[in-house]
């Protein structure tokens, strides 16, 4: 499932073309109200997302670091050690960018979540022109429950605040041809 839905061609409409804006407006209507009522096959896990990308991380427009992401199927995530995989995932948006969340355990027990958004456009191009697809986006830091608490009462007194315009990690995926050994 794509997560598309298929239109139907004038010769598979049992309507007749409308005459006046009033009958547009009233197929419109109708149309809208049968899309309500049918579910479309949304999967959190599209085949056409599935598969490996070149991640650049990035701070004010300059690339930090480099790295190769594996989104499988069913969720699953594969990194490079130290590094662990947890789990990714795509949602469909209200207008056409769909939402694509991975997270990542790095090896000093973060979890860095990559939420980044896809054209759902570009996406069904990338089908037929075989452009990579690409995904931007920013990453945030979450600590595991009760790590904070751990680190004492000077931890929050510490924290600055970040220049978002500034200094906000952000990323670029771009999905790669070839596909890694998935039994890593």
């Amino acid at each position: 499932g794509s997560g598309y839905v298929k239109p139907l061609s004038l010769k598979q409409s049992k309507m007749a073309l409308p005459k006046t804006p009033k009958e547009e407006f009233g197929r419109f209507a109708q149309w809208e109200s049968s899309v309500r009522k049918s579910s479309p096959d949304i999967s959190a896990y599209p085949d056409d997302v599935i598969g490996p990308y070149q991640v650049k991380d990035e701070v004010a427009g300059k690339t930090i670091g480099v790295s190769t992401v594996v989104l499988g199927p069913g969720g699953k995530v594969l990194v490079a050690p130290p590094m662990q995989g947890l789990r990714w995932r795509l949602d469909p948006g209200p207008t056409h960018l769909d939402t694509c969340t991975f997270q990542v355990l790095s090896d000093d027990g973060a979890v860095l979540q990559y939420k980044g958004f896809i054209d759902r456009g570009a996406r069904l191009e990338a089908r037929f022109s075989k452009r990579p697809i690409v995904i931007r986006g920013a990453v945030t830091f979450q600590m595991r429950d009760g790590e904070a608490a751990i680190m004492g009462d000077d931890y929050w007194k510490d924290m600055l605040p970040v220049n978002v315009k500034t200094e906000t990690t952000k990323f670029v995926m771009t999905k790669t041809a070839s596909t890694p050994d998935e039994g890593q």
